[in-house]
């Protein structure tokens, strides 16, 4: 084989002023971008979406019944009502009894917890408090929440609750 030579001068010559070069510009870049970057804060929020999303203030049955709407746009939390109708069309809408009855709706996310939704159980609801309205009708209509021949109930409620959260917190009393 032949021999061409040593090359040790050729590729040393230069590289270490290249790998100096480049580490400064590096350098440079990084300080230009921390001059140039904005202080961000950031906020860490403890706790799970539920217990955040179920902020309610507990209203006494009594006072609700006397005037819900004193009550609207509030995310409010009533506890032990008896439910005394299940509309057999929808699994979204039933009667409580507040002095009087009253339309509870139900999201349709919403899942009864702690047993079945039936005539006689005692339930605790938390949600929002509306006024009945032609267009509320409708829309729980077209949502499969309210069957046609339900309608009828609904048309003599002036407001309703929405609830985000039902539990059934007594069973019904067996017959005896």
């Amino acid at each position: 084989m032949a021999s061409f030579g040593s090359r040790r001068g050729e590729a040393g010559s230069l590289t270490v002023y290249l790998m100096v070069g480049a580490f400064l510009v590096a350098g440079g870049f990084f300080v230009w971008l921390s001059i140039q970057a904005a202080p961000v804060e950031v906020v860490v929020v403890e706790g799970d979406e539920e217990s955040m999303a179920t902020v309610a203030t507990v209203v006494d049955i009594s006072d609700f019944g006397m005037n819900p709407m004193a009550h609207a746009a509030t995310v409010i939390e009533l506890r032990r009502l008896g439910v005394l109708n299940t509309m057999p069309g929808s699994s979204q809408t039933f009667f409580v009894g507040v002095p009087g009855d009253y339309l509870v709706k139900m999201l349709p996310e919403v899942a009864v917890i702690g047993g079945d939704l039936e005539y006689g159980a005692t339930v605790s609801v938390t949600g929002t408090v509306y006024a009945m309205t032609d267009s509320a009708k409708d829309a729980w209509m077209a949502s499969g929440g309210l069957a046609e021949g339900d309608r009828i109930l609904a048309d003599f409620a002036e407001s309703f609750i929405e609830v985000r959260a039902v539990s059934v917190t007594a069973p019904p009393q067996p017959d005896p």
